[in-house]
């Protein structure tokens, strides 16, 4: 017989009563921790007189997947991932993985049957994306059994299992798309003609490469004409307003185009408010007529029928990331820059991504050795009697900044 109290997820502040008799098992979710210990003390009395009925204990020795998945959902990726990542879950599971091992016992699954709905998900052509995400939703759910002491330690059926099942490897990226400078130039020209209000979003979006979610979320405090720079501290999406991708936020720098565009959208933006008998005008740079977030799949409509009317063929919204990025990459602005204002996690991600769009150096380079002396054999660096030291360039630095050659971050 056992009881105790913990929080399920640390620094919560929100305590469970666990309860394990005779092989049964059960989880009840109380709140705050003296609440929670004066429950505890009850069921500890109760089930020394074999009274199970306190607190409705029934549990099934071997509990359906399914339910083991759904709790896992609940109460650890609701609270702990995004919302996108939640749905996105939610939705592998009740596809892919509750269909084949939903009914099976938690305990039954072992690593072949895992394996063997991978494999299944590659042979019907769903992406390694879709398929990693399924890997993470069993793997997830067993770990949460083994939290719950359902399942030993080691018992996890999913560790490995992307292993030999015929799937793309990791570093295997489809070739990325991007437009031309000329496409840029029509499609601009198309949504200004066409949908004025967005040819300030998908101008946002190719001169900064910012995420969809993250140009919905912006709201004029975010726009700093005066720096010429943009806050990115959030993202739009699925009516949800959250943290950037990375959780993050960075600035972006605004083009002289970009920043005077945007200017005269807000001045546009403060006499529509004036004729309306607003003081200001709506918070969000890009809103609706009922004054709230434009959704991604609006945009995503628009952005279609744009691209139709101006010829251009079809490409995601992404796109225009991507094609930020080849642009910027492609005259020579340093990759680590870039990478600033994707906001990537790291410049090994930009790397990862658009490495193959850093333009070739110049091989005759490596020549400049061969005429360092013209009839003399390079010699190693003498040492010297007082070599430089870590403090040497503390003083080098400051030297540096005084005389003004200090690097300055590059404006697009």
């Amino acid at each position: 017989m056992g009881v105790s109290v913990r929080e399920k997820i640390k620094g919560s502040g929100v305590f469970w009563v666990f309860i394990s008799h005779r092989g049964i098992r059960k989880s009840q979710k109380v709140g705050p921790k003296d609440q929670a210990e004066t429950i505890a003390d009850i069921v500890r009395g109760e089930l020394a007189k074999e009274k199970l009925g306190i607190l409705e204990i029934k549990s099934d020795p071997k509990p359906k997947f399914k339910d083991i998945a759904d709790q896992w959902l609940e109460l650890v990726v609701k609270d702990k991932c995004r919302i996108t990542t939640y749905n996105r879950y939610r939705s592998i599971l009740r596809m892919y993985v509750n269909p084949v091992l939903g009914r099976y016992s938690i305990t039954e699954i072992s690593r072949s049957d895992v394996k063997k709905l991978l494999r299944t998900m590659v042979r019907n052509g769903l992406s390694r994306s879709s398929i990693e995400a399924a890997k993470n939703c069993i793997s997830g759910a067993c770990e949460f059994a083994i939290d719950e002491d359902i399942l030993t330690v080691d018992a996890n059926p999913a560790r490995g299992a992307m292993k030999n099942i015929g799937c793309a490897k990791k570093n295997e990226r489809k070739e990325i798309e991007i437009f031309s400078w000329r496409e840029v130039e029509i499609i601009l020209d198309c949504a200004r003609r066409y949908k004025p209000d967005y040819f300030y979003l998908f101008l946002i979006l190719f001169r900064t490469g910012m995420r969809l979610g993250e140009a919905l979320a912006l709201q004029w405090e975010d726009v700093d004409f005066h720096s010429g720079v943009i806050h990115v501290r959030r993202s739009w999406r699925n009516s949800v307003m959250s943290s950037t991708k990375t959780g993050k936020n960075r600035h972006v720098d605004m083009s002289n185009q970009l920043s005077e565009e945007l200017l005269h959208l807000k001045m546009r933006r403060k006499r529509e408010a004036i004729r309306k008998g607003m003081s200001q005008p709506v918070e969000a740079v890009f809103h609706d007529r009922k004054n709230d977030h434009l959704s991604q799949n609006s945009v995503r409509n628009v952005w279609k029928r744009v691209l139709d009317k101006s010829g251009v063929g079809y490409r995601k919204v992404h796109t225009t990331r991507h094609t930020f990025a080849s642009m910027m990459l492609s005259t020579n602005v340093p990759i680590s820059y870039v990478s600033k204002m994707l906001g990537h996690s790291s410049i090994q991600m930009t790397v990862d991504i658009y490495g193959h769009l850093l333009p070739d150096r110049d091989r005759s380079a490596v020549n400049i050795l061969d005429n360092l002396g013209a009839n003399s054999t390079p010699m190693a660096p003498e040492e010297k009697e007082n070599p430089a030291t870590s403090e040497d360039y503390g003083v080098i630095q400051n030297l540096v900044a005084m005389q003004g050659l200090e690097p300055r971050t590059p404006r697009i």
